[in-house]
């Protein structure tokens, strides 16, 4: 019996592979792969997330699209608590995410000032490997360390690492000293990054997935969007980045 043109043709696309990234396409993810490569960042940094770490808010009934390349995951605020976690292949995608119930790193201490080569006194400094608009959050692909035989003079960054989620409160160029007087505390939540609203009332409370739409510190009244309607509404920023509705 003769097989149908149609089907011959799929016979031969499958056989020849030409069908194959097309299924890896399909091919998704959900909330636990997420997490997995948070803990994977976490690791690789010589950091293990403990059982109890707490990372999202995600939907546990979420689907995206498999990453066909290590996802990028990039610390966006204070210690490394919210991280901008993306994918470029083979659809983009971007998530930033929280992660509660970890602790601080320890911050490398540099020395302000070394001595090499006899007299020559030198100072360890922080400084911009590119051009930062001000209010950058700060990460540490963007710095470097360096030694200089002048005396930079104010309040010197011990290192890249104790600068890291900081934001920027004036512009700087690459090579220009970083020190404290350029940064301040990163808010507690940010302009888009996902966060738990929680609403309470009298012998109740329900939570939810939220956006936020401005940056807050623990405190602060600020807009959110609940992520499954839409809806646009306020709250107040309490601890670990949680936003209650009230």
């Amino acid at each position: 019996m003769k097989m149908p043109f149609c089907t011959l043709i799929v016979s031969i696309m499958m056989a020849l592979g030409i069908m194959s990234h097309a299924n890896a396409d399909d091919a998704s993810w959900n909330a636990e792969d997420l997490k997995e490569v948070i803990r994977a960042y976490f690791e690789a940094s010589g950091r293990t997330l403990p059982p109890d770490a707490r990372i999202g808010p995600l939907d546990d009934r979420m689907k995206i699209s498999a990453c066909s390349v290590k996802p990028d995951v990039q610390p966006r605020s204070t210690y490394s608590s919210s991280l901008d976690v993306s994918c470029a292949s083979p659809k983009s995608w971007s998530f930033t995410l929280r992660v509660d119930g970890v602790d601080t790193p320890a911050t490398a201490t540099v020395p302000r000032s070394v001595t090499a080569g006899g007299p020559i006194k030198q100072w360890s400094i922080v400084v911009p490997r590119l051009a930062l608009a001000a209010g950058t959050i700060l990460r540490s692909d963007m710095l470097e360390e360096r030694l200089t035989s002048q005396p930079p003079g104010g309040a010197l960054m011990r290192g890249v690492q104790e600068a890291v989620g900081l934001r920027l409160i004036s512009a700087l160029q690459p090579g220009n000293v970083l020190t404290t007087r350029n940064v301040a505390r990163a808010p507690t939540i940010m302009k888009g990054e996902a966060v738990k609203l929680v609403a309470e009332g009298d012998g109740f409370s329900i939570s939810a997935t939220g956006r936020a739409e401005e940056d807050g510190f623990e405190g602060d009244l600020v807009s959110v969007r609940n992520i499954r309607s839409g809806i646009i509404l306020s709250g107040r920023v309490a601890q670990s980045g949680t936003v209650i509705i009230r």
